[in-house]
This record gives structure tokens, sequence and C-alpha cells, in this order.
């Protein structure tokens, strides 16, 4: 596709008082990435984390969450998300993105938008583009990286940048408490 017809486009934005809310976005009009994903990448992935709690493993082997990536963007509010997904594409159409924007916090002050990389060099391509979206938007907004579920990971592995493709636990205190948070989406995942 030449990058005079390369579109971001936007899943449905909820409406909703609490204000805690994801919507996803994606070069594809069909969101194909996106919805392949969520039961053909993330549930799998988590599924993998839940088994290997229950044998109580002393080591978690982290397979497609070793090469996902989240390149976040925090900024101040859904206008500015949506202002930066509008920056980037016009200053880098082309390839293939996708990712969410919004918050998972109720009542929280910033909002993000995350794209999401499955391999290092598609990370380090967002991680060069976005600085300059941020600036246009919002002076003082931050980018962040990890990898993929490292909110899940960290209270088990430690930080992200010391993770290896099989980590020992360095916080088995954490254990039952993120065993019972990963039944819980998987739970959700299930409805």
């Amino acid at each position: 596709m030449d990058s005079a017809g390369w579109h971001i486009y936007l899943g449905e934005i909820p409406h909703g008082p609490e204000g805690n809310f994801w919507v996803s976005f994606e070069s594809d009009p069909g969101l194909k990435k996106t919805n392949a994903n969520i039961y053909g990448r993330c549930l799998p992935c988590i599924q993998n984390l839940y088994h290997q709690l229950q044998e109580g493993r002393a080591a978690i082997t982290l397979g497609a969450t070793y090469n996902c990536w989240k390149i976040t963007a925090v900024l101040g509010n859904i206008d500015e998300c949506l202002a930066l997904l509008g920056e980037f594409e016009n200053r880098f159409p082309g390839g293939h993105v996708y990712g969410k924007f919004g918050s998972g916090r109720p009542g929280a002050a910033t909002m993000a938008v995350v794209f999401h990389a499955e391999s290092e060099a598609e990370r380090d391509r967002l991680q060069e583009a976005l600085p300059a979206c941020l600036a246009a938007v919002n002076e003082n907004g931050t980018i962040l990286i990890s990898r993929g579920c490292a909110v899940l990971y960290n209270d088990l592995l430690g930080d992200w940048q010391s993770w290896e493709p099989t980590t020992p636990i360095r916080f088995p205190e954490n254990r039952a408490r993120i065993l019972e948070r990963v039944k819980k989406i998987l739970f959700t995942a299930s409805m």
C-alpha cells in the first residue's frame, strides 16, 4: 500500500463514566493483527504463565513474552492520544502498526498510547519515531519501553531488562498473588 492510502484505524471507543478503557488501533482497517493476537498470542501466553505458576516452577519460560514489546507514550488525556496517533500517521506512513490507547485505571491522571512490537527491530523503529510525534503533542509526555506483560511478570522476575528466555523467579513470595491475578484475567477472557 502506498503512503497516501496508509492510515491508522481505531476500534470502538467506549463511553463509560469510569474513564477506564482501552481502544485498539491498527494500520489494517479490520484490525486483523489485533484480533488474531488476542486468542492466538496473548491468551496462550497468559495461559503459559498460569500453568507454570501452578506447577510451582522455580523459573519461568517466557515464550512469546520474550519477543513482545510495548512502546508506550504517556499523555494527559484522550485528545492527546488521538493527536499522537494522527502525528504518527502523517509523519511515518507505511509498515504495520498496532496497539491500544486509553487507561486501565479509573480516575487516572494520565492516558497512554501503547504500540506493540514483536521484534527488536520493530521496537527500535517505533522508539525512534515516537519522540517527534510526542514533541508535537505534549512536550511533557514520556516514552517507556517494556517487554510484553511486564505488569504481570515484573513482580515475579524483577525488571524486564534482566529477563532471559527462561528466567528464575526472584520473588517467590508473589507467586500466589500473581497466580490469582492471572486466574482472573483468564476467567474474564473466557466470558
